[in-house]
């Protein structure tokens, strides 16, 4: 009888199917400093502006809320700590609550985004998903952390003018509800009327600042960029520097991790065939993204055995005669984990695991369009005419208008 791994192929196919649609719904974090007793808390979650309840916040830590969720994220999740309260403590109750979602502290500080970035660098070398906001940090050089660096922005409500790390919460929603079919370059901020920018924002953008910048009578953000500078050509390159692109590398390895776990793990033997089956039904994934051109239809983007792991893998559990195997012994050779009573095998942990590799590469929808040119050319205009060179074409107000 054929070996068949139905459920998977199913689960890719709606997963790949969904991908577009899914990424736009994100979840937007804030961690909120407050004292007001309320009646509820820590953690809150709304969908809407309707849902937050009277009295649980400040006016102004329930503003940051309404900024958010009015860019139209999936939900606004919501830490509250004490004012003398430690940003670990909100963190330790996300997690809890949360799998991810783009975190930001409201009114933070500089220990506040110095901390935060060190959570998610550490979440990173997890494989987690997580993402920040933060507000002008020192060097994050991180492509799940984005840096706004505006120094003031002005509201369009009577807030006015403000300065920029009031904007983090409004960026999280932002960011959270964009896709990787459209991203977030020439993303329109509505409730913002203008922003201070600095004297050379390209310079700035390259060097992995984020800029929201003034359009006609408009505030857009400049070009999608996290704060990546560091790359090494293979596990950092540049198409990581942009945010859509590690949204859409996260989503695949998360829908990956996902389908491993709740449907392979545990319930199929760690066969040679079986981790055909599920590899088959991961580049079937690959396949269908590369149809949504979410991946580079022209690219090789397959997953394969990593045989050097699984060699590895053999060696570590005490066979050590696997280090002089050839290639096709590896692959021949899984580990297998002990059948359990009623089907299925135990969890095998890192031992039952199909060591799997591939290079899908993601297809950036922005990078090189009419939206992302027309914001580097304005970016360039903007310092042109404060270097006082000409700046043909450009018959706007002067960008920096605060």
């Amino acid at each position: 009888m054929a070996v068949h791994l139905p459920s998977i192929s199913i689960i890719f196919r709606q997963l790949a199917g969904t991908f577009i649609q899914r990424s736009a719904r994100g979840v937007a974090v804030l961690i909120v400093k407050d004292d007001t007793e309320g009646k509820g808390g820590p953690y809150y979650r709304f969908g809407d502006a309707t849902q937050i309840p009277e009295g649980e916040f400040t006016a102004q830590n329930e503003q940051y809320i309404r900024d958010a969720l009015s860019f139209g994220p999936l939900r606004a999740a919501v830490v509250k700590i004490g004012t003398s309260g430690q940003l670990a403590q909100a963190l330790a109750v996300l997690v809890q609550k949360e799998q991810t979602g783009w975190i930001t502290v409201c009114g933070g500080a500089s220990k506040d985004w110095t901390d935060l970035t060190s959570w998610i660098k550490a979440r990173e070398k997890e494989e987690k998903s997580w993402k920040a906001v933060v507000y002008n940090a020192s060097a994050p050089d991180c492509m799940h952390i984005v840096n706004l660096t505006n120094a003031n922005v002005v509201f369009a409500d009577d807030r006015g003018k403000q300065t920029g790390e009031k904007y983090t919460p409004s960026l999280a929603g932002l960011l959270a509800a964009c896709n990787v079919e459209r991203g977030a370059t020439n993303a329109l901020c509505a409730n913002l009327t203008s922003v201070e920018v600095p004297e050379d924002p390209e310079a700035a953008v390259g060097s992995g600042k984020f800029l929201l910048i003034n359009v006609d009578d408009q505030v857009r953000v400049g070009v999608d960029v996290n704060s990546l500078t560091t790359v090494d050509g293979s596990t950092r390159t540049e198409d990581m520097k942009y945010i859509e692109t590690v949204e859409a590398m996260d989503m695949m390895r998360d829908d990956i991790a996902q389908a491993f776990r709740q449907d392979y793990m545990g319930k199929y033997r760690n066969s040679t065939a079986n981790q055909m089956l599920f590899l088959a039904a991961v580049n079937e994934y690959f396949r269908q993204l590369g149809e949504e051109n979410v991946l580079d239809p022209e690219h090789d983007n397959t997953a394969q055995v990593d045989v050097e792991s699984q060699r590895n893998a053999w060696i570590g559990a005490g066979k050590t005669e696997a280090a002089d195997w050839d290639d096709g012994k590896v692959l021949a050779t899984p580990l297998q984990a002990p059948a359990v009573p009623g089907g299925g095998c135990e969890d095998p942990g890192d031992h039952g695991r199909p060591e799997v590799r591939g290079h899908p590469d993601v297809r950036r929808r922005t990078h090189g369009s009419v939206q992302e040119n027309h914001a580097r050319q304005h970016l360039r205009r903007v310092h042109q005419r404060r270097a006082g060179r000409p700046a043909h074409q450009d018959r706007g107000q002067d960008d920096r208008r605060l």
